[in-house]
Order: structure tokens, then C-alpha cells, then sequence
């Protein structure tokens, strides 16, 4: 018994090793290969691939500090190439201001049937000091005060497909003097939708429908512009018609290359009358003078005449320096100091900023 018992132990260990050789092999499977990202070198440096797609993109931006000041309160202080009246913050006799700000945009783009896909995205976020006395102390949800913005905001935001653009993107009228004196008319962002052919021989031209109003009527407003660049330099001439003030304004723009080191920049205005696109006056005439000393300094100085001013025919003038200086790569400081007399004020005014910029 104890025989016959063992005889059939034996036999079903064997039967189930038998069965366990028989049995599929547990197939463990290998690691896919992982997919690293890869440099888009199609649209410039800056570009890589995202996984698994044919889209190009490329991050930047950069952080700001600045500090502004003025001596005056009938000058204008200077914000990020644009100008705030002191007069309208403040009762102050001149004094100091101060500016952090953060700026992230984002590039994307890829290859289709019709021409390039592209898509931008700028947020700004700014913080400005000693605004309490407006009711709105620092660090306080934005708002928005004579074309000055705090908080986090976007700056533009605006899809392209071939030579079309469609959005919120700066106005094609954007076009100013390298200094910080200079009025060359509106440069804000827009809600557009526009063209831009480009022929060869580095002629460029592009038309825009414009809309700045809320709700206000059905007419946009029409912009123009028709560009040359050549190893002399670049000309540039504008056009832009108000469709709301029904007011129009010109604009031309020269860099002359005159040496390796020395651009000279010109700069001529004409508006028919208070508009959207206008700097304030009827014309002005303007010239900077740019040399780069070394690779890493440049200083600029220039000046500006604005004549027949909106609303009280006054004349006045700007001039004023730049000192450009790159500490170390993506790491850059700038000096400017700027005079402004004329009619509209009752002396002259000095005001000037330091900014320092690390870009990405």
C-alpha cells in the first residue's frame, strides 16, 4: 500500500513538471527606447521638437528691473519704451519710480499645405511702486490707468498661416527711434487680422484691419505698411486710417548703415488730427545716431522736433543718450537720460532710467 501510494505521488509530480515545461515562458517585455527631444534648427536657434509631434517650438522671455526718474512734474517718465504722465500719477515735483517685470512668450510652428503654422503667446506681468495713493496699493488685483497696466496680462496673443496673421499682436504701425525721447506714434498691441506678402529682394508689405473700440461700431481701422531692406539698410513707410476719430496718419522710418560700427536712424511723422495712431502732434522730424564701441557696449544719442501740437498748436522738442552694456551673456543694462522743452512746458525736464534685463 505504502508502495502503490508512493508510485502515485511520484507519477503526479512528474505529470506536473511535465506540465510546467509545457507551459508558454513568462515573456517580459523590453523598455521602449525613450524619445529624447530634438533640435527644430528650421525657424532659427531656440526651436526643438515636441515628442511625438512635426511642431517646432521655443520658450524665452526675459525678467526686467527698472528704475525711473524725473526732475519734473511736467516731464514724462519712461516705461518700458513707452511714456505715463507724471503729472496724472501724482502732485510730486519729479521723484523716483520703480518697475519689476517678468515676460514669458512662447513660439510655435510646423509645416502645412499652405504655408507655415504658427501660433505666438506673450504674458507680461508688471509691478509698479507707490500706487497707493491712486486707492490701489502695490501687489493689489490689476487694473489699468492711462494706458498703464499692472498685474499679469497678456500682450499679445495671435495665430499665423502663410503670410496671414489674425489676433492680438502689435500694430504693424510700431516703428520708433532706438532712444527713449522719441514720440513715434502708437506701438500697443491690437486685435487684427492682416497680410504680409513678401516678393524677394527684401521688400516686404502688409495690410491690416485694426479694431481698438468696444462695441462701438462695424469699422475697422486700416493699416498699411511697405518695407525695403538691403545691405545699405532698411526704409520703412506707413499708413494708418482711424476709422473711429476718421483721422489719418504717415509715418517714415530709415536705418542707413553708415559703417560697420555707425546706424543712423530717421524718423518723420505726419498726422491730420488727433487719432488712435497719432503721437500727439500735427508732424515731427527725428535722428538717432547708434556706434557699437565693442561687442558688448553701444551708446546712442538723438533728438527729436514735434510741431503744431493737438488741441493748443504747441512746439516742442526731445533729445537725449543711450548707454547699452552687456555685463555677460543674456545679461544687459541700459542708461538713458533725456531734456524735453518746448511750448507745453514750463522749464525744461529732465527724466532718464536704468534697466537691467536677463533674457532667455
Amino acid at each position: 500500500m505504502k508502495l502503490k501510494s508512493l508510485l502515485i505521488g511520484s507519477a503526479a509530480l512528474a505529470a506536473a513538471a511535465t506540465g510546467a515545461k509545457a507551459a508558454d515562458p513568462i515573456m517580459v517585455p523590453e523598455p521602449e527606447p525613450m524619445e529624447y527631444v530634438r533640435v527644430c534648427d528650421v525657424y532659427g536657434a531656440g526651436f526643438f521638437y515636441i515628442p511625438g509631434t512635426e511642431t517646432c517650438l521655443k520658450i524665452g522671455g526675459y525678467a526686467r528691473y527698472q528704475i525711473d526718474w524725473s526732475d519734473s512734474d511736467d516731464s514724462n517718465f519712461a516705461v518700458m519704451g513707452g511714456t505715463f504722465s507724471a503729472n496724472s500719477l501724482s502732485t510730486d515735483s519729479g521723484g523716483w519710480r520703480k518697475l519689476a517685470r517678468a515676460n514669458l512668450t512662447i513660439d510655435a510652428r510646423s509645416e502645412t499645405e499652405y504655408g507655415t503654422l504658427g501660433g505666438f503667446f506673450e504674458l507680461r506681468a508688471d509691478a509698479y511702486s507707490g500706487v497707493s495713493r491712486l486707492g490701489m496699493p502695490s501687489g493689489t488685483a490689476p487694473f489699468s490707468l492711462n494706458g498703464i497696466t499692472r498685474g499679469t496680462y497678456v500682450n499679445q496673443a495671435y495665430i499665423t498661416l502663410g503670410g496671414f496673421f489674425l489676433g492680438y499682436k502689435a500694430t504693424i504701425f510700431d516703428q520708433g527711434l532706438s532712444g527713449e525721447y522719441d514720440a513715434g506714434g502708437f506701438d500697443g498691441s491690437i486685435h487684427t487680422l492682416g497680410y504680409t506678402f513678401v516678393p524677394g529682394n527684401g521688400v516686404s508689405v502688409s495690410l491690416a484691419l485694426e479694431e481698438n473700440d468696444y462695441n462701438y461700431d462695424y469699422t475697422p481701422n486700416v493699416v498699411g505698411k511697405l518695407g525695403v531692406a538691403q545691405g545699405w539698410g532698411s526704409f520703412d513707410a506707413f499708413v494708418a486710417y482711424d476709422a473711429t476719430a476718421k483721422e489719418w496718419g504717415v509715418k517714415g522710418f530709415a536705418s542707413i548703415n553708415a559703417t560697420d560700427q555707425l546706424t543712423l536712424e530717421l524718423l518723420a511723422t505726419y498726422f491730420s488730427d488727433p487719432s488712435l495712431y497719432s503721437n500727439g502732434y500735427d508732424y515731427s522730424l527725428g535722428g538717432h545716431l547708434k556706434y557699437a564701441a565693442t561687442p558688448k557696449l553701444a551708446v546712442g544719442f538723438g533728438g527729436q522736433y514735434l510741431g503744431d501740437k493737438h488741441g493748443s498748436s504747441a512746439d516742442d522738442w526731445a533729445v537725449g543718450g543711450v548707454i547699452d552694456y552687456e555685463l555677460v551673456e543674456n545679461l544687459d543694462t541700459k542708461i538713458a537720460v533725456n531734456y524735453k522743452d518746448g511750448d507745453s512746458y514750463k522749464d525744461g525736464a529732465f527724466s532718464g532710467f536704468f534697466r537691467i534685463t536677463r533674457s532667455f
